[in-house]
């Protein structure tokens, strides 16, 4: 009887750890409004032996999201969503790459590695369980990112043109 009780008590406890529980919305907003991008592209995937490279968080294209997860012996796999959804699910190879797309939402994820980083099956698994992050992978996809505010805006790019840095003359030594 007293295991019942221990396991009725201790059960509300285990069901509030770990990193399961969705990322607060707020929070959310805030960290993708530091880069820039609308919260609702920003997603996270479950890669065994992977962890994303935080100072890799940014905007893809115009309005989406992408990180690259990495591993320790050196694997990469890229992560780009796209808000406009303009893309077929499905797995391609070619070339030593593969990539394989899912839409969640309206929103198109993708996952592009080398074949020999993982194979398709993972890969494919992985882009189909893509998600918003948890509170745990939103700390850590926004590590090295500034905390809330708005982009920093940079004084030295031309309003047109090529967008390269204005260098005031005699500045490259």
């Amino acid at each position: 009887m007293r295991f019942r009780w221990l396991v009725v008590l201790l059960l509300p406890l285990l069901a509030g750890c770990g990193s399961s529980e969705a990322a607060d919305a707020g929070e959310l907003a805030d960290r993708a409004a530091s880069i820039g991008v609308d919260p609702d592209v920003v997603y996270a995937v479950s890669l065994d032996g992977f962890a994303p490279a935080s100072q890799s968080t940014g905007v893809v294209g115009d309005a989406g999201f992408g990180v690259a997860y990495t591993s320790p012996s050196g694997g990469l796999v890229m992560l780009s969503t796209d808000p406009h959804g303009g893309a077929d699910a499905g797995c391609v190879a070619a070339g030593g790459q593969q990539e394989c797309v899912a839409v969640h939402d309206g929103v198109a994820v993708r996952l592009t590695a080398a074949a020999d980083v993982l194979d398709e099956e993972t890969l494919r698994a992985a882009v189909e369980d893509a998600h918003p992050p948890t509170s745990d992978e939103l700390a850590a996809l926004f590590a090295d990112a500034p905390s809330g505010g708005a982009p920093v805006e940079r004084d030295d790019l031309p309003p047109s043109g090529d967008g390269a840095p204005i260098d005031p003359e005699g500045a490259a030594g």
